[in-house]
């Protein structure tokens, strides 16, 4: 399909809507009206000021608010009423940490940092873009690397969409900024956007013809194990920095360093997962070693010369070494052993593959036949000695789809290519995906019978649950829900009633299963919520019953509380969900009880130094489902008492949205900006 092309407006704000938050997060969840928020009132943080626009009371104290300011961490007031001088220290803040599936039985934590500390990142991309592209940009070994500040957001043409809702319910809808929509990145980078492309690009296939071995392997747990001082050991070299540690945290290393152990409550041994910048980080620190390592290549006795006697390709911590002679892969990994060391990093030997001429991987084996299996069965054919003509009518068209036979043949695949369903998932889901948005277009512009057209709807469901049944992640369910909603809005614009309603009972049957499989626990909990979204996307004729919702969310109704920790994303999105609706009184009135608990578990020095707890109390303000007199209990735990009631009404007025957007919610237009977001 063909991407369109739209400037973005050089703000430098906009980093807030790319490189800040983690890929896995909600769809209800964005950093949209926190950006418009700060761009609106023109907030910067400057050389340790906070400055605004206007002379608001109400303002200022949102701003102390949002951006975790005691009075004991300002300096001074300006002789501006709204500027705030910080003491030294004062953005150091507790980042909010959730957990995802990550292997089985494994977890990768992710974070989202406390505002001031994304307030706090886009400063520092303002002083530093040049000297991040310059020190990003030494070695050639990466091929994802930022290489330009973007000054494009490429985007696909949503032509099925105005075909889909005609003049129906996309009318009327709010309109993104294409610049929400569609940002990806603060950089551009060079040159590979996302690790499967580059299996199929020319560099690797140019590779697979020129040397006789490849040899994969990663940085374990790089992130984990980065110390936040490596930044300047990599830029100024270790023993330097050591002799001159106050000299060195002016530079940019060195606040670069201070800035990652601020959002992460000064903590120096590891960086947080999941932002852009911690991606940068690391890349900064592994152009250094890589350039190390090509260097001491050169100048050995016999000199091993890069794109002659090897080449290597780094996605992130993922590394890829071409080469003809055993000797050489082995002179290139003691080299990397010993640079990974002097910055506490090593090899993953458990993860390390070989592989010799033809260089076909097990995974490259599977896409082959999920390819072809797919364009054999999820594709109009013509009717038996029958030639369609242009205008022709679409009866001689035929589809046919046999979900127990695809089922079948996927099976045969991954056994005969050796690997686990969860190494083919993400890229089966998304040809499913694009095959959709096919057959879509073409039964809106040509074809005509309903009856068969729902049939193999329902079977293609079957298929589509039945893959990503086996292993639930984050990535897979954007992409199931993204098949689910794109198929809710065609029925429900195309197809009769009758047919309508059996395709979403089956997308409801489908989740209620996976939902009562996989109980919301509290480490997969941003999993399944996306399928809670996308059950409130079918109407209210497909909610779930009290009791079933109270199981999967962890709550019992007798003993009237939580059975385990829910976090700032599960309460959002059971409250998005629960949203007026009389059926679910009483989990709402749990809820808020829990609520209430989980802040007063928290010192209240240090609830607006929280991040969790800052961003659920301004969602919890701009909360259209819960009363005043709960958010009063609020305002109270964070020192707002109600003497202060004018402030308190004007705090919950001040915006619609800060986080959560609690209604006039697209969720299919919000999958697809989320999906143009994914990095691995």
């Amino acid at each position: 399909m063909a991407k369109k092309k739209s400037n973005i407006t050089n703000k430098k704000q906009r980093v807030v809507l790319s490189d800040v938050l983690p890929f896995e997060t909600p769809a209800t969840f964005s950093n949209r009206h926190f950006y418009e928020f700060l761009v609106s009132n023109n907030i910067e943080l400057n050389k340790g000021k906070i400055s605004w626009k206007d002379d608001d009371t109400a303002l200022k104290l949102i701003i102390k608010l949002l951006f975790g300011i005691n009075e004991n961490q300002i300096e001074s007031q300006s002789n501006s009423s709204f500027t705030l001088n910080l003491k030294k220290g004062a953005l150091k803040a507790i980042p909010f940490q959730y957990k995802i599936s990550h292997k089985q039985k494994e977890f990768r934590e992710l974070t989202i940092v406390h505002p001031k500390n994304q307030l706090a990142m886009i400063e520092f991309y303002d002083h530093y873009r040049e000297l991040i592209l310059y020190y990003s940009n030494q070695c050639e070994f990466s091929i994802r690397r930022p290489f330009k500040v973007a000054q494009f957001t490429y985007f696909k043409d949503r032509l099925h969409y105005d075909k889909l809702a005609a003049d129906h319910d996309l009318v009327g809808i709010e309109e993104f900024d294409k610049e929400y929509e569609n940002l990806k990145t603060f950089f551009s980078y060079k040159e590979i956007s996302n690790i499967h492309k580059f299996y199929e690009s020319y560099k690797y296939h140019r590779c697979e013809k020129k040397y006789k071995s490849l040899f994969k392997f990663d940085v374990s747990k790089c992130f984990d194990s980065i110390y936040s001082h490596s930044i300047t050991w990599a830029l100024l070299e270790k023993e330097l920095v050591k002799h001159n540690i106050p000299k060195s945290g002016s530079t940019f290393g060195g606040v670069f360093d201070r800035l990652m152990q601020d959002l992460n409550y000064g903590e120096t041994n590891g960086i947080v997962i999941g932002p852009e910048f911690s991606r940068i980080f690391a890349e900064i620190i592994l152009q250094k070693i890589d350039k190390s390592v090509q260097l001491e290549l050169m100048s050995l006795d016999n000199p091993l010369r890069f794109r002659r006697d090897y080449e290597i390709f780094r996605y992130v911590d993922d590394y890829f070494i071409f080469y003809n002679d055993e000797y050489v892969k082995d002179e290139v990994l003691s080299r990397f052993r010993l640079k990974l060391r002097d910055y506490k990093l090593g090899l993953n030997e458990e993860k390390s593959q070989e592989y010799s001429k033809p260089i076909l991987t097990g995974i490259t084996r599977a896409k082959v036949g999920v390819v072809k299996l797919l364009d054999k069965n999820l594709s109009f054919k013509l009717k038996d000695n029958l030639t369609v003509k242009k205008n022709e009518n679409d009866d001689k068209r035929s589809f046919y789809v046999s979900s127990n036979s695809l089922i079948t043949e996927f099976k045969i695949i991954l056994k005969s290519s050796d690997i686990k369903y969860k190494d083919i998932q993400n890229f089966t889901l998304g040809c499913i995906d694009n095959k959709v948005v096919r057959l879509i277009k073409i039964c809106v512009e040509e074809y005509q019978d309903e009856n068969e057209i729902a049939k193999s709807i329902l079977e293609i469901l079957d298929l589509t649950f039945f893959i990503y049944a086996v292993t639930p992640r984050v990535n897979s369910t954007i992409k199931l829900c993204s098949i689910t909603s794109k198929i809710s809005l065609f029925v429900k614009l195309h197809l009769n009633e009758d047919l309508k309603n059996r395709v979403f009972k089956k997308i409801y049957d489908e989740i209620f299963l996976v939902l009562k499989k996989d109980r919301m626990k509290e480490h997969i909990q941003i999993e399944t919520l996306y399928l809670l979204i996308a059950l409130k996307d079918l109407g209210r004729e497909y909610r779930l019953d009290e009791s079933v919702l109270a199981h999967y969310i962890g709550i019992s109704l007798t003993r009237k509380k939580c059975a385990f920790p829910l976090h700032y994303f599960s309460i959002t999105v059971a409250l998005f969900y629960i949203g007026n609706k009389v059926r679910y009184k009483r989990i709402k009135r749990i809820i808020e009880k829990y609520i209430l608990e989980k802040i007063k578990n928290i010192s209240e020095e240090n609830r607006r130094t929280n991040a969790e707890l800052v961003m659920l109390f301004f969602d919890l303000m701009s909360c259209p489902f819960l009363d005043r007199p709960f958010k009063n209990k609020v305002f109270l735990l964070f020192g707002i008492d109600s003497s202060q009631g004018v402030l308190r009404s004007q705090i919950i007025n001040k915006r619609k949205y800060w986080f959560t957007k609690w209604d006039n919610f697209n969720f299919g237009k919000e999958l697809e900006a989320k999906k143009s977001q994914e990095v691995y």
